[in-house]
């Protein structure tokens, strides 16, 4: 493939997936703002709620993973009909998993809660948004499979226009249900959880309706649903489960490092979650790039092209870096002026500033780790990452305790651990990343030439 190509596919993948995961951060921001502007109690509330129930929903998702993953192998080996056969199976059985999520949250949201700690009046204003907005988890399964169309396919218009409605209606709706706007009673936290389900489901129902189209490179299909097989579906399962532990064992450290800045100060966790909200700006390019480098790299894998699959991570990469280093620059010289944009307390900006410039030499390190991570995953190796993730995490924690309070360097500390965690995990899923290619390259040329020796007798 030719190297305008592969950058042209790369972002033709990537750049509907960025622009549909910036509409979803514009819809969670509104979304808190209307919260925080009604009552603070309400945004605590779905602060709590909302990360919660997103940690198990992940594990639909990781799913999901895994079902992209086998459609873009069975692509890559030209058999459309085994991919819609994995689709098939992971719409029928992804259903069962949505169904016992949604019994956990929707019976039993006030046990969870309280075993969170949460107390009152946040424990009722949680447990209310979870009855409501755990409904369309009855959904998430069917749309795990529409989303592994697109993403398995490489065909992700759909996913930015579905984010697009979805926010749209969102946002609209939270300003009406929140408020009480054009008759409507003003419902709080209520209003809030009925206008994201209704968003959640108009997506939904619209994701699926298109995953239909026979016009994608592969669509889902009744006939494939009606003849879903289990044992299709446990293939499914030996990739996705991976994912999702390593999405869970992410949860966690994030959660233990924020526990760590609230023993400090709990105006450190303020300047944490300051400092990730603006960096999540070059994250989301690099977040685009993984999954367009793992669609792709999938595919090769299908094709038996091994040489494509590195090529294909080494343009992510320098795409990756480009977008590093400009943000790096802007980052060290109108480092307050980012932070500004969050608060007007001068010690935090100077706090944050100084933060932030610290944290931009993550930058790089960690778009390594997240485009070598989607060549890994492209060749079917999950477990791989949930490994490194582990490891990272267990990393992570103790230099973050070891920095910041053996050796008191405080918020300054955990920057420093996320940022050697992010480095060695680089190094180590690159190296993985190289070693598998040239496995698969040996094995490819050792195939070819027993096939010649063959011929020749």
């Amino acid at each position: 493939m030719k190297q305008e190509k592969l950058t042209t596919s790369l972002l033709g993948i990537g750049i509907p997936i960025l622009a549909g995961m910036a509409v979803t951060q514009v819809q969670q921001i509104t979304d808190q703002a209307f919260l925080g502007n009604a009552a603070p109690e309400y945004l605590s509330a779905v602060g709590n709620a909302g990360f919660t129930i997103w940690t198990t929903m992940s594990f639909l998702f990781a799913l999901g993973t895994g079902t992209a993953i086998l459609v873009a192998q069975k692509l890559g080996e030209e058999k459309p009909e085994e991919a819609e056969s994995i689709l098939g199976s992971t719409f029928v059985f992804s259903s069962f998993f949505s169904v016992l999520l949604f019994s956990i949250w929707f019976f039993g949201n006030r046990t969870i809660f309280h075993l969170m700690g949460l107390e009152e009046p946040i424990l009722t204003y949680a447990a209310l948004y979870a009855k409501i907005y755990t409904v369309g988890l009855l959904f998430s399964g069917i749309n795990t499979a529409a989303m592994a169309v697109y993403n398995g396919s490489g065909f992700t218009r759909p996913l930015m226009l579905a984010s697009i409605l979805r926010a749209g209606i969102n946002i609209f709706l939270d300003w009406v249900l929140i408020f009480g706007k054009f008759g409507f009673p003003a419902m709080g936290i209520a209003g809030a959880a009925i206008a994201t389900l209704t968003a959640e489901i108009i997506g939904a129902a619209y994701t699926v309706m298109t995953a239909f189209s026979r016009k994608l490179p592969v669509y889902l299909s009744f006939t494939a649903i009606k003849q879903a097989k289990l044992g299709v579906y446990l293939r499914v399962i030996r990739i996705g489960i991976p994912a999702s532990l390593e999405e869970f064992s992410w949860n966690i450290g994030n959660i233990v490092l924020i526990r760590f800045l609230n023993e400090i100060d709990p105006l450190a966790a303020g300047i944490y979650t300051i400092v990730a909200s603006i960096t999540i700006v070059p994250a989301l390019f690099f977040m685009a790039m993984g999954s367009a480098t793992m669609t792709l790299s999938g595919r090769r894998t299908g094709e038996g092209r091994p040489a494509e699959i590195r090529r294909t991570g080494q343009t992510a990469m320098l795409m990756c870096w480009g977008v590093s280093t400009i943000f790096f620059a802007l980052f060290v010289v109108f480092p307050e002026s980012f932070a500004g944009v969050f608060t007007r307390d001068p010690s935090v900006i100077a706090q944050t500033g100084a933060m932030l410039l610290v944290n931009s030499f993550a930058l790089f390190p960690r778009s390594a780790n997240i485009v070598f991570g989607g060549g890994i995953r492209g060749m079917g190796d999950t477990r791989w990452m949930l490994f490194t993730q582990i490891f990272g995490t267990i990393f992570v924690l103790i230099f973050a305790r070891v920095l910041m309070f053996s050796l008191s360097l405080a918020i300054l500390g955990l920057f420093l651990a996320v940022f050697l965690d992010e480095t060695t995990r680089a190094v180590m899923n690159g190296r993985h990343f190289y070693s598998s290619v040239r496995r698969k390259s040996a094995s490819r040329a050792l195939s070819e030439g027993e096939t010649a020796v063959s011929d020749r007798l």
